[in-house]
């Protein structure tokens, strides 16, 4: 009887094993399954920018095209007597207008220096109201939306470089230098009569390199 206990004994601790064994296999084929779909994700997902990483670039946009002033317009960077943040997007639009209707040679203002080619286009794709207020915080807003379409994003996810990148931003904002071409120093626009390169590529290139993906 002990041996035929014994035995049934030995049968059941190796069905035990067996039993365990396969439940570790199963976990470790889940485990790698697990590892290889997140490591595949990590590597196709795409990369958004971190809103707070474009300060130090937005900055350096608003130095050399309106002095930082958010009521600048083009030719009188210090204005004070028009207050472009007190008024609406609509306002703005037909000051605009009138400004070129008037024998102006650019209707640019704010901060970042938004023609009303731009800032119609910026109202119907950022579905804004007209009859928000074209404020500090909405010419931010503006601003970094004309950041992500010359490449913002595409930059965090490595498609464009630093300089493929600064060249972009060189088409939309005429203050810096174009970087790429025969004079990299000169304006995207050098030649119009009305626009110049007023910083260095290098800065540019410096003010880049803080921007980073959201985590």
């Amino acid at each position: 009887m002990a041996s035929k206990f014994r035995r049934k004994l030995a049968k059941s601790f190796k069905r035990s094993l067996r039993s365990r064994a396969f439940a570790v296999s199963v976990v470790a084929t889940v485990l790698v399954a697990s590892t290889i779909a997140y490591n595949g994700y990590m590597q196709n997902r795409r990369l958004t920018v971190d809103p707070s990483s474009y300060e130090r670039l937005l900055g350096l946009i608003a130095s050399v095209e309106s002095k930082n002033n958010y009521n600048a317009y083009f030719g009188n960077a210090a204005n004070s007597s028009i207050d472009f943040t007190a008024m609406t997007v609509a306002d703005v639009m037909h000051w605009q207008a009138e400004h070129v209707a008037q024998g102006n040679a650019s209707n640019a203002v704010g901060r970042y220096q938004i023609i009303s080619g731009t800032l119609s286009g910026l109202v119907s794709r950022l579905n804004i109201d007209p009859s928000a207020k074209f404020d500090q915080p909405l010419q931010d807003r503006m601003a970094i939306a004309l950041l992500e379409r010359r490449g913002a994003e595409r930059y965090v996810n490595k498609e464009l470089t630093q300089e493929e990148f600064a060249a972009n931003l060189a088409k939309e904002w005429a203050a810096l230098p174009s970087v790429t071409g025969a004079d990299p120093q000169a304006s995207y626009y050098a030649g119009d009569g009305l626009n110049k390169s007023l910083v260095s590529v290098d800065k540019v290139l410096s003010a880049i390199e803080p921007i980073r993906a959201q985590e």
